[in-house]
């Protein structure tokens, strides 16, 4: 079941990244699309597993179909890597300045994702969603 999960949130993931890719990918030198998908899977998975982990095991069908399915599919490394040595051999510094970019933008949109995650966290209403509360535990 935990591949099927993964698989379906693979697809689900795999189509994002091309909708976004098709929209933003030819609006100039830099390969917009990528930087995007790679931007928003760093949020997203940071959000995600800073709230999800409060109350489902990181094996839970959920967290694989979204975070090793979804968001594994939705982000590229192999595409940064392409694209970035395309991106090179027509203009080494944007290529560095691209790959900085991205590098340097992965780690703040993490953080944004946990901090997020983390205020979202302390709030009376997912604490009770999680069974944090006396309220919410005595589902």
């Amino acid at each position: 079941m935990g591949l099927f999960m993964v698989g379906l949130g693979g697809i689900l993931g795999a189509l994002a990244r091309y909708g976004i890719s098709i929209i933003l990918n030819d609006r100039g030198l830099v390969p917009w699309g990528t930087l995007a998908v790679n931007m928003l899977g760093c949020f997203m998975l940071a959000l995600f597993l800073t709230l999800i982990l409060y109350k489902y095991s990181s094996q839970s069908y959920l967290v694989l179909a979204v975070s090793t399915g979804f968001i594994g599919s939705l982000t590229t490394f192999s595409t940064l890597s392409i694209e970035g040595v395309t991106l090179f051999r027509s203009s080494a510094l944007l290529a560095f300045i691209y790959m900085g970019l991205t590098l340097a933008g992965g780690y703040l949109f993490v953080g944004a994702g946990y901090t997020a995650g983390q205020y979202i966290a302390a709030t009376a209403g997912f604490k009770k969603w999680a069974g944090l509360t006396a309220e919410g535990a005595d589902k």
